[in-house]
């Protein structure tokens, strides 16, 4: 037992740690973004490729952020509950559920993106699975609630 605490409270750590970068990258990123693609890469200037790339990149960075801070603030609210040994209840059966949407979410928003800029569609196929994946644990997360209300039940 003591492996899977810790393991909940790295993962925790990690999302912690992400949420802390996506508040940085809320005021930092069109300067993060410029500098590692022409800085950092060494990139040619040329301004139409630039507006085109920064531009997408951007919007698509900000359309989402929203459903990513979602995202994490749910899973934290998951891993505490994990961390707390309330695996089994409906409220993590929830918590899975909507971040499995804000997977789709993000996966459509870079689809939409990504037709402008085809590196995007790399998150758009990663979310897709992500997403998917996480609607295989929430039913399975389903199914053990549903047996544990049931044996609950027998006398």
């Amino acid at each position: 037992m003591k492996k899977h605490k810790t393991s909940a409270c790295i993962s925790l750590g990690i999302c912690i740690a992400s949420s802390l970068l996506l508040l940085v990258w809320l005021f930092t990123f069109p300067q993060f973004f410029t500098w590692f693609y022409f800085d950092y890469h060494g990139l040619p200037h040329d301004p139409h490729a630039v507006a085109h790339v920064l531009n997408t990149v951007i919007a698509c960075f900000y359309a989402c952020a929203p459903v990513a801070a979602v995202g994490l603030g749910l899973l934290i609210a998951l891993l505490r509950n994990i961390i707390k040994e309330r695996l089994f209840i409906q409220r993590n059966v929830t918590y899975l559920l909507i971040i499995s949407w804000c997977c789709y979410a993000v996966m459509l928003i870079t689809l939409i993106c990504g037709l402008r800029y085809l590196p995007l569609m790399i998150i758009t196929f990663a979310m897709g699975v992500v997403g998917t994946l996480l609607r295989v644990v929430k039913n399975l997360v389903h199914a053990a609630v549903a047996l544990q209300e049931e044996n609950s039940l027998t006398i």
